[in-house]
C-alpha cells in the first residue's frame, strides 16, 4: 500500500524517483488549492530556469505506469524539492506559505531524516549547501519572471496617478476628456515598453505585465519622470485653456 502524507486535509501519495521524493503538477495544484493546470503553466512559462535531472524528471507514459503506477497519456513531469520551491515561489498567499512549510518538512525532508540518520554531520553539511543553492536559484528566478498580479496593479496605479498629474488634476478639462486621458495613459505605458524592450516577435508592443521583476523599481522611476511629448503637451494645454476662457466669459 502506498504511503500517504496528509498536507492541509489533502492526502498526497509518496512518490520517489532517482533516490529522492518527487511530486507531480497535480499534487501541487491539489495541496495549494489552485485550479488544475496552474503548476504546469508556471513550469512551462519558466522552463528555461529549471534543470532537468536536478529540478525535475520526465517519464514517458509507460515508465510512469511501470515505475509509479500513474496513468499519464502525455508523459509525466516529476518535480524535486528544489523544483517545487522554485515553481511555487510566486504563490505568496498565506495558504501557500503554510503548505510550502508543511510539504517540505513532512514530505521532502522526511526521507532525508531516515536515510542520513547514521551520518548526521554529513547530512547537515549537505542540506545546508543544498538550501543555499536553492535559495540563490530561487532568488534569480524570482527576479527574472514577469510581474506578479499585485505588482502589476501597483504599476498601473502609478501610471494613472502620473497621468492625472500631467493632465492637470481630476478637475481639469484635459482630465475630463476621456480620449485625451486615454492617450496620456497609453503613452506612459508605451514609454515603459520602450525603455525595457517589451516587444513581441513582430516588433509590436506587448503588455506592460511582461516586465521582469528585476526592473520594477526602474519602471517606477520612468513613470515618475514621465514628460508628455510635444503633441500631447499641446493638446493638454489647449484643453485646459478652454476652461480659462469659459471662466472669463462666465
Amino acid at each position: 500500500m502506498d504511503e500517504i502524507i496528509k498536507i492541509n486535509d489533502h492526502e498526497v501519495a509518496v512518490k520517489e524517483y532517482s533516490g529522492q521524493r518527487v511530486v507531480t503538477f497535480k499534487d501541487i495544484d491539489m495541496v495549494h488549492e489552485r485550479p488544475d493546470g496552474t503548476a504546469r503553466k508556471r513550469f512551462n512559462d519558466n522552463k528555461k530556469h529549471f534543470v532537468e535531472g536536478e529540478d525535475y524528471f520526465v517519464r514517458k507514459t509507460d515508465e510512469a505506469k511501470t515505475e509509479l503506477n500513474i496513468i499519464a497519456p502525455n508523459g509525466l513531469v516529476l518535480m524535486t524539492e528544489s523544483g517545487y520551491l522554485m515553481l511555487v515561489k510566486s504563490f505568496t498567499d498565506d495558504l501557500a506559505w503554510e503548505v510550502q512549510r508543511k510539504l517540505v518538512k513532512s514530505y521532502f525532508k522526511a526521507a532525508d531524516t531516515f536515510e542520513n540518520m547514521s551520518t548526521e554531520l554529513k547530512a547537515v553539511i549537505v542540506v545546508d549547501q543544498r538550501v543555499t543553492k536553492i535559495e540563490k536559484r530561487v532568488d534569480h528566478l524570482e527576479n527574472d519572471i514577469p510581474l506578479y498580479g499585485s505588482e502589476a496593479d501597483e504599476l498601473s496605479r502609478k501610471v494613472k496617478k502620473r497621468g492625472v498629474e500631467v493632465l492637470g488634476g481630476k478637475t481639469s478639462n484635459a482630465y475630463s476628456d476621456r480620449k485625451l486621458r486615454s492617450e496620456v495613459y497609453t503613452d506612459i505605458y508605451n514609454q515603459i515598453k520602450r525603455e525595457f524592450g517589451l516587444y513581441d516577435s513582430n516588433g509590436r508592443f506587448t503588455t506592460y505585465k511582461a516586465l521582469k521583476r528585476r526592473y520594477i523599481n526602474d519602471a517606477h522611476m520612468v513613470i515618475e519622470n514621465y514628460i508628455p511629448p510635444k503633441y500631447l503637451a499641446e493638446k493638454i494645454s489647449d484643453a485646459n485653456a478652454q476652461i480659462q476662457i469659459g471662466e472669463k466669459s462666465a
